[in-house]
């Protein structure tokens, strides 16, 4: 589902912190539709680790037009081995064609110079397990927080004109 984020400010702010809406459900049950993340951009100040919950430009090969946003799970940087038990891929889904290995009861992908290798929660996420790696210049904003959802306040959360952009989980 192509998804638009916008800078959360103007001028410098806007260029290092983002707002992000969570649209679907590959990333649950960490986080749900509707969620709205606080994500700064990669650098020094905020490097990037395996663990770490990611905002990044859909592949143009998986359909992705620059503008279409992904918000997943960080599993291996360049030079490391994403591992992927295979009860966490859909059932009937095959390992993409993207160097996958089958090491006893994992899936494997070797994680190219330049690259990283991301993962959403729920099996039947769309990710580097069908992708293949990310270019890791694609990464616009690693998660520093969920934001208080108005639902969460009083179950009302109709307004929606509370982000700057939605991103697919």
């Amino acid at each position: 589902m192509p998804s638009r984020a916008q800078p959360a400010g103007r001028g410098v702010l806007g260029r290092f912190v983002r707002i992000i809406r969570v649209e679907g459900g590959s990333m649950e049950p960490t986080l749900r539709d509707g969620d709205r993340l606080l994500a700064v951009r990669p650098g020094p100040w905020r490097p990037l680790r395996p663990g770490a919950i990611v905002v990044g430009r859909v592949p143009a090969h998986a359909g992705g037009d620059g503008s279409a946003l992904f918000v997943k799970r960080l599993l291996a940087l360049p030079g490391q081995v994403a591992r992927v038990p295979l009860d966490r891929l859909a059932a009937g889904r095959p390992v993409g064609p993207y160097a996958a290995t089958i090491d006893g009861t994992d899936a494997t992908w070797p994680v190219p110079a330049g690259h990283v290798f991301v993962k959403g929660d729920a099996p039947d996420s769309a990710d580097s397990a069908s992708w293949g790696p990310v270019p890791r210049g694609d990464l616009v904003g690693v998660v520093v927080m969920r934001l208080l959802r108005a639902d969460d306040q009083d179950g009302d959360d109709q307004d929606g004109d509370d982000q700057d952009g939605t991103a697919s989980s």
